[in-house]
């Protein structure tokens, strides 16, 4: 019998790309002609990249690289070590993200720069894709129904899931998007279930005041440390990295969709959801300045499908049905102020905890993103 013929490795140069807009901006040459793609808005992201602006590098090391044959980008990867996650969790994870590639020679090439990159700063077992840590945007998307990806959501061709599989990384979590809409809902059936829970509970919910908004965020950075803990792959985050994120998202914050739950006084849990920014994003290309501004603005008015990016009670006072009434309260507030669909996302695959209530309240799973890993030993 004759030996496998494998893959001839790839005559690449690997080059460090310092620069965080000019790496995310490498992305858009890979989708030329995907309809279903949306490009970053390079000026609104580039910061979480950039070690003098986000607090999470006061924790972590971070290194993004580009791949380049004849001349021309073939491929991109981040490679990340936060020692925040290896003391929380007490291993030793190196995280790649920012995945892009040409070929499956391609990606072996730039998993390899990135498991090295990792396993020089002393990572055993290297996981993603992740861009930096599951704070930020993760998974790869590899089953589900067609269509744009929703804010701060990945998408990528579903051959990357081969690729990455033959460069010896395997399933180590999936995470689940799930979705409604206004003509699936059974408005009546939710509202009946709500005001049972209601009567049963003695949570009350309240907005998020965002006069005090800085104040307001203490309060959801220490209900997320307390709600999430627990959870496969969560990774604390310092309070100054908590407020750089809430800070940028408050930009395009809409009142009506965020909600603190609170038993006698006391936050017990939260919901945050963001109206759908790609759809500006696609309307402007990505580019804000100088005209894109507008493009944005305008396609924005539009926008009907929010996103739940952050919903939970605190341990002592789950499977109440508090999670189920947060989840009533966005939604009714987003029909009240002309949403029409909403997309809960992400979830682990196994919180039935979660998906349980989602489910009862009409949501359907309908995409699959996965994390995955390997030995670096």
């Amino acid at each position: 019998m004759s030996a496998p013929v494998e893959e001839p490795r790839a005559v690449v140069d690997i080059r460090a790309v310092p620069q965080p807009a000019r790496f995310l901006d490498l992305q858009r040459d890979f989708y030329r002609g995907d309809a279903d793609y949306v490009p970053p808005i390079t000026s609104g992201e580039a910061w979480q990249l950039d070690p003098r602006r986000n607090p999470f590098f006061a924790h972590a090391e971070a290194g993004l690289f580009a791949a380049f044959a004849g001349g021309r980008c073939v491929g991109r990867v981040s490679a990340c070590r936060d020692r925040l996650h290896d003391d929380f969790h007490g291993d030793r994870i190196g995280f790649f993200g920012h995945f892009e590639a040409d070929s499956a020679a391609t990606a072996r090439a730039l998993v390899d720069h990135a498991a090295a990159w990792c396993r020089q700063r002393g990572a055993e077992a290297l996981r993603g894709p992740v861009d930096l840590s599951t704070n930020y945007r993760c998974g790869l998307l590899v089953d589900g129904d067609p269509g744009p990806p929703v804010v701060m959501m990945p998408h990528n061709p579903r051959h990357y899931a081969d690729w990455l599989e033959a460069c010896g990384l395997r399933k180590a979590k999936d995470l689940l998007a799930l979705h409604v809409t206004d003509a699936s809902l059974d408005l009546r059936r939710v509202d009946r279930v709500a005001d049972h829970l209601r009567r049963k509970t003695s949570a009350s919910m309240r907005p998020l005041d965002l006069r005090r908004f800085d104040a307001e965020c203490v309060v959801l950075w220490d209900l997320y440390h307390r709600i999430w803990e627990r959870n496969w792959g969560f990774v604390p985050m310092s309070r100054e990295e908590f407020l750089a994120q809430a800070r940028d998202l408050k930009r395009v914050a809409h009142p009506a969709l965020m909600h603190i739950a609170e038993i006698a006084g006391a936050p017990v849990g939260f919901v945050v959801a963001l109206p759908d920014v790609n759809v500006g994003a696609r309307a402007c290309g990505g580019r804000l300045w100088p005209f894109g501004w507008l493009r944005f603005l305008r396609a924005m008015r539009q926008a009907k499908l929010i996103r739940v990016i952050t919903l939970g009670v605190v341990p002592e006072w789950r499977r109440l049905g508090i999670e189920m009434l947060l989840m009533h309260k966005v939604i009714r507030s987003g029909l009240d102020v002309g949403f029409r669909a909403c997309e809960a996302s992400w979830i682990l695959e196994d919180n039935r905890d979660m998906l349980g209530p989602l489910e009862t309240l009409g949501h359907r799973p309908y995409r699959r993103y996965r994390i995955y890993e390997k030995a670096l030993r």
